[in-house]
């Protein structure tokens, strides 16, 4: 099952909104509990005074960053989810298609050898491979690079042909 950007954007938000609101009712819970834990141990007894620095339970605020920490990521990744899911560039990769229908046999050959390679293929590698002339072969390339198919760049004495 593959995913577009915007389906994968709203799974990220819904999935980072369940977390926060999960992590969110976890703290409130465990502070109540705390809360209750105290009492119980300074007890109810008349004259007796529990604040939060005489509990044993208190362990005061040095882990407050986790949950503000958790919170601060659950939140990045949500914005993400939103960016993708509103994002308007739905073109992430997409390859060109060409229509080679009106090719002769041998440009279609060659069409087919220069797409292969991604990084273009040497002029003279493409003679060697057609086993054709080089005279035709330029022929070929010049018919392609007529219809905006292909493109050469000079690379010392020979030519690199690419896909346009």
């Amino acid at each position: 099952m593959f995913m577009n950007s915007k389906q994968l954007g709203i799974v990220l938000t819904i999935i980072s909104v369940v977390v926060l609101i999960s992590l969110v009712v976890f703290i409130r819970q465990f502070d109540k509990h705390l809360t209750q834990a105290c009492v119980e141990a300074c007890g109810t007894a008349e004259g007796s005074v529990c604040t939060a620095a005489a509990c044993p339970y208190n362990q005061g605020k040095g882990l407050l960053w986790v949950p503000i920490g958790a919170s601060i990521l659950i939140a990045m990744i949500g914005g993400i989810g939103l960016f993708l899911a509103f994002s308007k560039n739905e073109k992430i990769i997409r390859q060109k298609e060409y229509d080679i229908s009106r090719l002769s046999e041998d440009e279609k050959k060659a069409f087919l050898f220069i797409k292969v390679a991604k990084e273009g293929i040497y002029q003279s590698e493409l003679v060697q491979k057609l086993d054709i002339s080089k005279v035709k072969v330029t022929r070929i390339l010049d018919a392609l690079e007529q219809q905006g198919i292909i493109e050469r760049k000079r690379r010392g004495m020979t030519n690199v042909v690419m896909l346009k």
